[in-house]
């Protein structure tokens, strides 16, 4: 005979209203609680009853995570988070890939409005603007760089800092005494992406303007090229990790020696980084905080009652390794006293 709610309240020494709470994923659970009803779910295999849930609170306990492209490796990792978390809570995820046309985000939440309770739309670190999509059938939160006037939006949503994200490389490279960087990304022309944004923190007279979505071979090509003018830079700065791992291989197939003869710096925090050879410094916005945020903002639009909502701002941290702390002219106690911001909430 199936296990039963009741069931799973009485082994846990709850009530049902608790295990509901659980089940709903409702916010202001204490991890005890979720704890002990997890554990009583589990031992006597009960499976909440979805339709009726849906059909008795009206949600259907689905989230859609809408992302420009699974092929970025930040984007990648920043979904998986959110799928992690969201399932820590008792729900549901859809991963919906929606490219980088804003029109695409809208007519996917449209079209799909009846089977999400709200949508987590990914804007990225790139510069791809699904905060220009202005009607949204159901509660969204924004994931997207943090541009002039968003401390002063009331519908929530996370501003990743990217002039702090770069400011925190310039300062970096400045205590390295490095001083002709070149900054290798997207959208290096245009505010609103963090190739920009190190443009600006760097004063970087060399820049290179990459494909949207950056990759691995791509900075193996381009690495080929730099190492040309290597006379004329001291460090090459990344605006994705991805292309930073590949201009790593493309300089060893050169001959050219990171970071030795050229620093090199990466966004995104990828795992690979820690295992690159050197070790590949980079710039990391804490993925598993971002997606806490982004579900406790979505779950508060929920509740009619609850106040509005504000924008959250998320600095980076600079992870730093051999790729630029390997540099001869690098002193030790200098990189250890490098301070760094990091931008909490508006």
């Amino acid at each position: 005979m199936a296990a039963t709610m009741r069931q799973v309240a009485e082994l846990a020494g709850v009530s049902l209203k608790s295990v509901s709470r659980v089940v709903n994923g409702e916010p202001n659970v204490s991890d005890e609680l979720r704890r002990k009803v997890t554990a009583a779910i589990d031992q006597l295999g009960w499976q909440p009853n979805a339709l009726a849930r849906t059909l008795r609170t009206g949600r259907t306990e689905t989230v859609a995570v809408v992302v420009p492209d699974l092929r970025s490796g930040w984007v990648a990792a920043l979904a998986q988070a959110l799928v992690v978390e969201a399932d820590r809570r008792g729900l549901r995820t859809a991963i919906e890939p929606c490219g980088r046309d804003s029109s695409r985000v809208a007519q996917v939440l449209a079209e799909q409005s009846t089977a999400f309770d709200g949508a987590i739309v990914v804007g990225g670190i790139h510069g791809e603007n699904a905060s220009s999509v202005e009607e949204w059938p159901l509660p969204v939160c924004r994931i997207d760089a943090l541009r002039p006037g968003d401390a002063d939006k009331t519908d929530g949503g996370i501003g990743l800092d990217l002039d702090q994200a770069a400011d925190t490389v310039a300062r970096h490279l400045r205590a390295l005494r490095l001083a002709s960087p070149v900054v290798v990304g997207p959208g290096v022309d245009h505010p609103g992406t963090f190739a920009h944004a190190l443009r600006q923190a760097l004063d970087a007279a060399a820049v290179v303007e990459t494909t949207a979505v950056p990759s691995r071979a791509e900075g193996f090509r381009l690495a080929a090229e730099l190492a040309k003018t290597i006379d004329r830079h001291d460090a090459v700065v990344c605006a994705d990790d991805e292309l930073a791992l590949g201009a790593l291989a493309g300089f060893r197939s050169r001959g050219v020696r990171v970071p030795q003869q050229i620093a090199l710096c990466g966004c995104g925090g990828l795992e690979d980084g820690r295992f690159s050879s050197p070790s590949l410094t980079t710039l990391a916005f804490p993925a598993g905080e971002i997606a806490r945020i982004a579900l406790d903002d979505l779950q508060r639009s929920w509740d009619p009652g609850s106040r509005s909502r504000v924008m959250t701002r998320v600095g980076a941290t600079l992870i730093r390794r051999e790729s630029t702390l390997g540099f001869t002219s690098m002193a030790p106690t200098t990189i250890g006293s490098l301070p760094l911001r990091r931008a909490e909430g508006l």
